[in-house]
């Protein structure tokens, strides 16, 4: 299983594609990075699992060195899992948050 570790990121020198912030509910969201072609979540140096964090501000913190090129905040909605409706369909809602890319 591909992971990454803040240490490992959160530096000058490193730059960012993509972090994708996945939106749970209860106010709580997963990181997940593509550097150096490589996209997977932050783990969790205690626990070894994927580090929960407890707001956008908290990941932006954490990745407050690094440069980031592009940042989205993504979410699924549960909507589509009511009784008599089609079969589920990827509703992901993907939102642009901040980054250094230059407009298109």
């Amino acid at each position: 299983m591909n992971y990454h570790r803040i240490e490992h990121l959160n530096r000058q020198d490193v730059h960012i594609d993509e972090l994708v912030i996945h939106s749970f509910e209860m106010g709580l969201y997963l990181a997940e990075v593509d550097f150096d072609n490589r996209k997977a979540f932050i783990i969790d140096d205690e626990t070894g699992r994927s580090k929960k964090f407890h707001s956008i501000d908290q990941v932006k913190a954490a990745f407050g060195e690094a440069t980031t090129r592009n940042a989205y905040l993504s979410h699924q909605s549960a909507y589509d899992e009511m009784v008599g409706t089609p079969d589920k369909v990827d509703n992901t809602l993907k939102v642009p948050l901040f980054g250094s890319a230059e407009p298109g």
